[in-house]
């Protein structure tokens, strides 16, 4: 490998410790898994080779739970640096590859596997173009990591299960904002990023148990009578809501549906009933009023409500379930993660009072899906 794609020694993947499944565990290892993101020889290595780097624009690329990684690292960029930053698909980048890859970009593409075959050919075509590349992945030895100008492997163990990527959402949209921090010109800003983010580990490793707790009571109810979804969140949250759609897909194997918090009261209303389950996401102060009078809404209908939210003494609607968020410093930005691991607690629970295992997405009761990821991925691909 390339000495300036060279990180830290990946530890080998512990078992189960606790949980019946590996997501639990998973879930459990957020806050160490962003603690050794945040180890000072990483965090060193990082800066040195990102310190010459200018750019005047930022593209990010990745496809499923990465591209959702890359919605929150973009906007990091454009609203903490100033940089214009847009999130496209591999396969939208590789065919039709935006104005304005060059010498003044940065490029950032993730993968978990860093083999996903049209991540890694946005990647190599951008690097080709002249940008700088940086590549994130799990694996240090995968395709992606190797042909980037910068490989940004996951200094914690390999998540092999499950396959929904639970704390490795966490990690890769940290290493993607950990690389794009330190093109800020000033190191102080630098520094005072790494110090809220420590702290978000805290509020996360301090509200874990009241988040299995709320998530064990509502996925009680919510087993007997949800079959479909929608997820609707503000700024930094839409990607969480665009994140845990997609798992609901790949870990109940049930329809869901993500909106952006406005585009939510333009039409969906029509489809609320019993077997609806609703989540809001809300963590920016300047979202609330709108997303207080969104639930109000749902709440006239038959649909089942939660909210995710950092202001639970707010005057949300007596039907709605809230899952309380520790109040953190620019909650618009910082409060991803907290909202993220509460969510994540929450489909656990909701997956194991379904009686599904949701490590394997559904392939217990369905198996024959397994030909499905035989032909989107071939051997190597992904």
């Amino acid at each position: 490998m390339n000495k300036d794609n060279q990180q830290t020694s990946t530890p080998n993947w512990v078992d189960r410790t606790e949980e019946p499944y590996y997501m639990g565990d998973s879930i459990k290892a957020i806050p160490e898994c962003i603690e050794t993101c945040l180890d000072a020889d990483f965090l060193l290595t990082i800066r040195d080779r990102m310190k010459k780097v200018n750019p005047l624009r930022i593209f990010l690329i990745g496809c499923g739970t990465s591209y959702n990684a890359c919605e929150s690292i973009a906007y990091l960029c454009r609203n903490t640096l100033k940089i214009p930053a847009d999130v496209y698909d591999a396969l939208d980048f590789e065919l039709d590859t935006p104005f304005g890859v060059d010498s003044h970009a940065l490029v950032i593409s993730i993968s978990h596997t860093g083999q996903t075959l049209y991540t890694c050919l946005s990647s190599e075509k951008a690097k080709s173009m002249g940008a700088f590349t940086v590549s994130i992945s799990s694996n240090p030895n995968s395709r992606l990591i190797k042909n980037a100008n910068f490989g940004l492997a996951d200094p914690y163990p390999h998540e092999t299960r499950p396959r929904g990527k639970t704390r490795s959402y966490h990690s890769s949209i940290l290493l993607g904002m950990l690389a794009a921090m330190m093109v800020a010109p000033a190191e102080s800003a630098q520094a005072e990023f790494v110090i809220q983010i420590n702290k978000v580990a805290q509020a996360i490793r301090q509200n874990l148990g009241q988040w299995e707790k709320a998530g064990r009571s509502i996925a009680s109810h919510w087993a007997k009578v949800t079959t479909h979804y929608m997820l609707a969140g503000f700024g930094i949250q839409k990607a969480n809501a665009d994140e845990f759609g997609l798992k609901i897909i790949e870990v109940l194997g049930e329809s869901a549906t993500n909106y952006s918090l406005e585009e939510f009261t333009h039409g969906p209303g029509a489809s609320f009933r019993k077997n609806m389950g609703i989540i809001l996401f809300q963590t920016d102060p300047r979202s609330l009023d709108r997303c207080l009078e969104i639930a109000r809404g749902v709440a006239v209908s038959e649909a089942q409500l939660v909210v995710i939210t950092d202001a639970a003494s707010a005057a949300w609607p007596e039907r709605a379930d809230v899952i309380t968020l520790p109040m953190v410093e620019n909650a618009g930005l910082f409060g991803l993660f907290p909202a993220a691991a509460a969510a994540q607690n929450l489909l656990y629970y909701l997956a194991i009072e379904k009686g599904l295992n949701p490590d394997v997405n559904c392939l217990d009761i369905h198996p024959e899906l397994a030909g499905v990821s035989a032909i989107f991925f071939p051997p190597g691909t992904h």
